[in-house]
């Protein structure tokens, strides 16, 4: 409940800019239309492909006995896979009004606590227009590819002293 004596105070100063002139009022019902179809669009694509990816992904993941995590909040879903010293993150949002956003976090642990090392990518596409459902799959293999690549470490480059040439093979 608002104090009444606020309430009274911003009351007497907002009453005199009350009237909206109609041009202000019919681009906010403009916008409000505009972003129902965003909203419909992101739906359409949540439900059409991101759940069915998901759920296929999850499949592979349960049979294999990798262990992750698939949850929901809002208008977010997030894929959380878990490896010995690795976890990624695949985050789905409607960030911006009219944009679907990919978020895709791969954290390594380092051997001491915090020195983990994140990699972050973002892929942002356009809820204007439907979106075709393989973007979902493409997400999804990249969110995997990036995890699977990260993996493997190669064998450290041979400290070569300025000005001198690395070793020939004999």
């Amino acid at each position: 409940m608002l104090d009444k004596s606020f309430a009274k105070w911003w009351l007497g100063r907002v009453r005199p800019f009350r009237d909206v002139p109609p041009d202000k009022l019919t681009a906010e019902r403009e916008a409000m239309e505009r972003q129902q179809d965003y909203n419909a669009n992101y739906a359409d694509f949540i439900k059409a492909a991101v759940f069915p990816a998901v759920d296929t992904l999850v499949q592979v993941l349960g049979k294999n006995g990798i262990v992750h995590r698939v949850s929901t909040w809002g208008n977010q879903l997030s894929l959380r896979v878990h490896l010995a010293w690795r976890w990624g993150e695949l985050v789905v949002m409607q960030s911006h009004e009219d944009a679907v956003t990919f978020e895709h976090h791969i954290i390594t642990e380092g051997e001491k606590r915090g020195d983990d090392s994140a990699e972050d990518h973002t892929h942002q596409y356009d809820l204007r227009d439907q979106l075709p459902p393989h973007i979902a799959e493409s997400e999804l293999q990249f969110f995997l590819g990036r995890m699977a690549q990260d993996l493997v470490e190669p064998e450290p480059e041979p400290e070569i002293p300025p000005g001198e040439k690395p070793p020939t093979g004999q």
